[in-house]
């Protein structure tokens, strides 16, 4: 395993503190216990006090738990004697505000969302090809008759992910279809393209309606392809979205939301850098013309979507951090949870996308990422039973940074963080501490093939590891 076995200083970060770790696993908790339910939306979970009994938790971690879960969009709290945590539910909207806010606080390029574009919309053609139903086929049978619809950039593409009946390749392939558009300063003009996307539309669709996946799998990635670059030639790739980004909603009040998106439209317009001060807390008060209470939940919604933090105290205020995609991932799997992602969905999915980027990753690894493969084996291995749930997916993590593509290191996240809420831990404990040595023996295999650049093997590694994690949650 080159470079990985040899000895190198690695920076670790800081240890989460173990509150913080009891809110997170509480807060899934709730959304399992939610899920178990049958996600029944206005009705209440419970009051502070009897979720306080069954989950024999502090109130702090707990009131902690409760502002993830709130975030998440899957509670609100109501106050008074009927008050408790009502259920409610994530909206597609909030989950695209999300991923288009992620995608330009770190600069996304175009050639990695056509990248990823391409590879979710051939998996999407291979699987649509497979299982168009009587209603799929007369949408596509209708546009191939030329109703009109062509013309939409993203009409053909929705169908195509809607046949495959994979709620988390809808959601990635209406996400970043809508992104794609975002690259043209004045959105793309139909006008000038539209006998193009017909011809190649009608031909993808009538590649399925023929039941042939190669051949509508190639004019997809061929159509794509022509797409990317279209809008090379008509800009740079830079990402153009200061005016058009907003904080996806939340239930802690409208008025916290205006003063959040405010302020977040502020720092992305001025382009400000993670380390540099927005503003005290009594000038934000005066700037926003609010109370501090309501600036505090903004504070609070800023802090959740990594876009700034305060810090309390003298040369304190609330200061620009870097993005991070933890937000995303969590409004995203939770969304896909609602819609009722089952486990041979995402199995499928992330089989397709993880395969992809080991081949990926093995072409373009560097010391760095040795650096990171090695760090994830070695907190796999050390880690503790209790904080196994987590570990187990850090080389998965490690592989799709190495890959070097921002979107699909977003999907693989988000898919992760699904399989993170079927949690292994389920299994028998003879079963788990089997599968733990089995998964660990693969994700060794895995990062040497990758550190090794050999692109055909550490895909193969990665396609029979998951195949056998999914046979043994299945």
């Amino acid at each position: 395993m080159p470079g990985l076995g040899s000895s190198v200083t690695i920076d670790v970060p800081s240890a989460v503190p173990s509150s913080a770790k009891r809110a997170a696993r509480l807060a899934d908790r709730i959304v399992e216990d939610v899920v178990a339910l049958g996600w029944p939306v206005g009705e209440v979970l419970g009051s502070e006090a009897e979720l306080l009994e069954r989950y024999k938790v502090s109130r702090a971690v707990f009131r902690e738990a409760v502002r993830i879960v709130e975030h998440q969009q899957v509670v609100r709290t109501r106050r008074g004697p009927t008050g408790g945590l009502v259920i409610t539910e994530p909206t597609v909207a909030a989950v695209i505000d999300a991923v288009v806010l992620y995608l330009h606080r770190v600069d996304a390029r175009l050639d990695e969302v056509f990248e990823a574009r391409i590879l979710l919309e051939e998996i999407s053609s291979q699987l649509a090809t497979d299982r168009l139903d009587a209603a799929s086929r007369k949408e596509l049978e209708a546009l191939i008759g030329g109703d009109g619809r062509a013309c939409d950039p993203r009409t053909l593409h929705a169908m195509v992910a809607s046949a495959t009946r994979n709620p988390a390749l809808e959601l990635f392939v209406e996400v970043l279809s809508r992104v794609a558009l975002l690259y043209s300063p004045d959105g793309l003009t139909l006008e000038q393209v539209a006998a193009e996307l017909t011809h190649a539309h009608v031909h993808i669709a009538g590649a399925l309606v023929a039941g042939d996946a190669p051949l509508a799998t190639r004019r997809m990635r061929k159509h794509l392809e022509a797409e990317a670059d279209f809008l090379r030639g008509r800009r740079s790739t830079r990402q153009l979205l200061p005016e058009t980004v907003i904080l996806s909603a939340s239930n802690t009040g409208k008025g916290a939301e205006a003063v959040a998106r405010n302020i977040a439209r502020g720092i992305l317009t001025r382009a400000m850098q993670p380390g540099e001060l927005v503003g005290t807390e009594p000038e934000l008060i005066e700037r926003e013309g609010v109370s501090r209470a309501l600036l505090r939940e903004a504070v609070r919604l800023l802090e959740h979507h990594q876009i700034a933090r305060m810090r309390r105290g003298p040369g304190g205020g609330l200061f620009v951090v870097r993005p991070s995609s933890s937000a995303v991932t969590d409004i995203a799997a939770i969304y896909l949870m609602r819609r009722g992602m089952q486990l041979g969905e995402l199995a499928e999915l992330r089989t397709g996308v993880e395969v992809a980027i080991a081949h990926l990753a093995a072409a373009r690894v560097d010391d760095e990422g040795m650096a990171r493969m090695r760090l994830a084996l070695e907190h796999e291995a050390t880690s503790t039973d209790a904080d196994l749930a987590e570990a187990v997916h850090d080389l998965h993590a490690a592989v799709a940074s190495v890959a070097d593509n921002r979107v699909l290191q977003l999907v693989a996240l988000v898919l992760i963080r699904l399989a993170r809420l079927h949690q292994i831990e389920r299994l028998a404990e003879g079963a788990r501490q089997r599968i733990r040595e089995e998964v660990f023996r693969a994700h060794n295999g895995i990062a040497e093939a990758v550190a090794s650049g050999d692109r055909s093997l550490a895909a193969h590694r990665m396609r029979r590891h998951l195949d056998a994690l999914a046979a043994a949650m299945g």
